[in-house]
């Protein structure tokens, strides 16, 4: 009976710990979002009947590009299942897979160069220019404050004596 309780109570604990996750991964997604639309609109510098056009635009846009990026998961999900199961791969499969996922990419090739080409109303030829590279500038932006921001923190350890160990 003991053991029970302390199963349930356990499994409670679990799925309160996992929901909690899954708030603080939305709310992290949520702060991203609006970092990426601020530093668009400044990078961009969009006028503000600019960007009454084309964030509806682009949230449209992201859902496509999801969609995709969602169809390319459940197939790699689908081939990892089989390996895990240790099914034979044929050969026709895996130049199947290659093709879908070659068609996935070109999808998302063809849908940005849409997007972008849509934009002509909307943006001039600079902010255009400017929206090409702006998802690879603003990642590299992200790495490099991560980077430093670990760099600072292992300074600050090390000023206090802490050495890096298991918990910190």
């Amino acid at each position: 009976m003991k053991q029970i309780i302390l199963l349930i109570i356990g499994a409670v604990l679990i799925s309160n710990t996992i929901a909690q996750e899954d708030i603080k991964k939305d709310k992290r997604s949520e702060k991203m979002e609006m970092m990426v639309l601020w530093r668009l609109t400044e990078y961009l510098k969009l006028t503000p009947e600019q960007a009454e056009k084309f964030f509806p635009r682009m949230r449209s846009h992201k859902e496509l590009l999801a969609e995709i990026q969602k169809e390319h998961k459940q197939l790699m999900e689908s081939m990892h299942e089989k390996i895990e199961r240790g099914d034979e791969i044929k050969n026709k499969e895996i130049k199947s897979q290659l093709k879908t996922i070659a068609e996935l990419e070109n999808k998302k090739l063809e849908l940005q160069e849409k997007f972008i080409l849509d934009l002509e109303g909307v943006l001039n030829n600079t902010q255009r220019a400017k929206l090409i590279g702006f998802d690879r500038r603003f990642r590299g932006e992200v790495k490099e404050q991560i980077k430093d921001h670990r760099k600072m923190k292992r300074r600050s350890h090390e000023k206090r004596g802490r050495k890096k160990g298991f918990w910190n």
